[in-house]
């Protein structure tokens, strides 16, 4: 900045800083420290589900585990109705007591009579197994030794492993490695013997008794994760945007400091300007040619101010109006501040537009300041009627930079002659005397 920038830009260019500041950095804030609303935990919810779940296997288990007892028992009885056991061996035959000596000399040797038949009859036959009943009777027992099978891991996830249940849950498992038999009787005979010496003995109340146990704790869990997922709250993600949230809102602030760099540029390329306009002039005051200066400083105080404090403000305020109508969508913030550059700066051209040549007498005057013109600023504003300054700028830029000295010092001649003529009037009139005409 150097003397030749207005003190109205200044002004205006320290005023959008100001407001920039402000609203940026509520704007900021509010983006940063938005959450997003309170919605029920869907983690708590899909827990509580996968709980709910687990009771049906659990209860069909427990069932399993009650059935094997009673399955267990009924396939030992139709297993011994099948004839499913060993048959029995056949005894060996027993002697006669010996005969006494008739004579009295002593005991005589035993004599055995020996009746012998012509078609003697044959031992009785062991009688067969009956391998239809075996299998169809195994079935049962096979279908609850498959699904228990199956729940040994669950049970133990939720129980841990219960070392009495343990070889239960081995044979039950060898049980249903088992590969079902084909059409086979005899296929079928030796499947239903491998599950009755594998299940035939085992401590199936315990197992029972696990499942029973299992089916309870996951109950048990499943309420508990129901009662959490009823009041569990977490915040919802903010929505993701085309831009990541920072990046969205470091482009918004880099173009509200862009818009005020922008504006300071402005204000000093034209002071500059200013300084490159008149500062030359000096010497056409010394060439015996004041009223060019005169005439420059005119013309250079109806242009209107330089700088972009419309756009910095508007870029401010259009960014604070979107962080608080819609925090949560950070693209917002981005998109306020474009509009509001826009918006602000049709603004600031409509203020200009208004404001017209209302400023032109006092820009003209802080001109006249720096300058010190050999022309009196005052003398050639003072031959323009209040007014009429639009018109009469636009009658100066149209001369040509002689015509517009020579007017302008046409002006000032003018105002001092009238300036004189009125200092006589009123000495006249102090001394008693008749003005003069």
């Amino acid at each position: 900045m150097n003397e030749y920038t207005r003190r109205e830009e200044v002004r205006a260019t320290f005023i959008a800083s100001a407001i920039l500041v402000l609203c940026i950095a509520a704007a900021v804030l509010r983006l940063v420290t938005v959450e997003g609303r309170l919605v029920p935990d869907p983690s708590a919810r899909r827990q509580a589900e996968e709980s709910e779940a687990r009771i049906a296997p659990a209860r069909a288990c427990a069932l399993a585990g009650e059935k094997l007892i009673a399955e267990i028992e009924v396939f030992k009885k139709l297993a011994d109705a099948a004839r499913m056991s060993d048959p029995d061996k056949p005894g060996a035959g027993s002697g006669a007591p010996g005969n006494a000596d008739p004579r009295g000399r002593g005991a005589a040797p035993p004599t055995t009579r020996t009746r012998t038949l012509r078609n003697p009859l044959p031992p009785p036959k062991p009688k067969e197994p009956d391998k239809q009943l075996a299998w169809a009777s195994a079935q049962p027992l096979y279908k609850q030794a498959k699904i228990l099978a199956g729940c040994r891991e669950a049970t133990d996830a939720i129980l841990g492993a219960r070392v009495s249940a343990i070889p239960a849950w081995d044979a039950i498992g060898r049980a249903a490695a088992i590969t079902p038999p084909g059409a086979g009787e005899a296929e079928q005979f030796e499947a239903a013997k491998q599950l009755l010496s594998l299940l035939g003995d085992i401590p199936a109340d315990k197992v029972a008794q696990a499942t029973k146990d299992a089916e309870a704790a996951y109950k048990a869990t499943a309420e508990h994760d129901r009662a959490r997922a009823n009041t569990a709250m977490v915040r919802e993600p903010l929505p993701q945007g085309v831009f990541s949230r920072r990046v969205a809102v470091s482009v918004g602030v880099g173009l509200t400091v862009c818009a005020l760099l922008i504006s300071y540029l402005g204000v000093r390329a034209a002071s500059m300007r200013r300084l490159a306009t008149l500062l030359p002039l000096r010497d056409a005051v010394r060439s015996g040619r004041p009223g060019m200066q005169a005439a420059e400083i005119l013309k250079t105080a109806a242009a209107h101010n330089s700088g972009e404090p419309g756009i910095v403000i508007g870029a401010a305020i259009g960014g604070l109006s979107a962080a608080l109508l819609a925090p949560k969508d950070a693209d917002l913030f981005v998109a306020g501040v474009m509009a509001g550059l826009l918006i602000g700066l049709g603004a600031q051209w409509a203020f200009r537009l208004a404001l017209g040549a209302g400023r032109w007498r006092a820009r003209a005057t802080e001109l006249a300041d720096v300058e010190k013109p050999a022309i009196p600023i005052v003398l050639v504003l003072s031959g323009v009627k209040p007014g009429l300054e639009p018109e009469f700028i636009q009658f100066l830029r149209s001369l040509p930079p002689a015509d517009a000295a020579a007017a302008v010092e046409k002006l000032a001649s003018q105002a001092e002659e009238r300036i004189l003529a009125a200092a006589d009037a009123g000495a006249a009139l102090h001394q008693g005397k008749p003005p003069p005409r």
